[in-house]
């Protein structure tokens, strides 16, 4: 499940519209707080779409998981300015898999 909606925001974040306005929304935040609301609704809502594909698994993530789970596809593309294949989702949900595994208590 967490393949396939990081395959989701892959496929969003393709949309050089829906890049401009995150990124512009991303910039403004920290000087504006319709900004910084609009950002935060943004995340929340990924999260909610995201809780509400795992919930026939039992599972549920709290914004710190999800921030270890997003983080990476988002540095890939907005950073790195790179490519992020199937395998690097399936590299990052692995990773993101063993560290749930190792330590569930900590991620809140």
């Amino acid at each position: 499940m967490a393949t396939a909606w990081l395959a989701s925001l892959r496929a969003g974040m393709r949309d050089p519209a829906r890049r401009a306005a995150v990124l512009a929304v991303t910039a403004q935040a920290d000087s504006d707080p319709e900004s910084a609301q609009a950002l935060m609704q943004i995340t929340a809502d990924r999260l909610a779409d995201l809780n509400d594909l795992l919930a026939p698994s039992g599972t549920r993530l709290a914004p710190p998981e999800y921030a270890l789970l997003s983080g990476p596809v988002l540095s890939r593309i907005f950073f790195e300015r790179g490519e992020v294949t199937d395998e690097f989702i399936q590299a990052v949900v692995t990773q993101w898999l063993g560290a749930r595994e190792a330590a569930p208590q900590t991620i809140a």
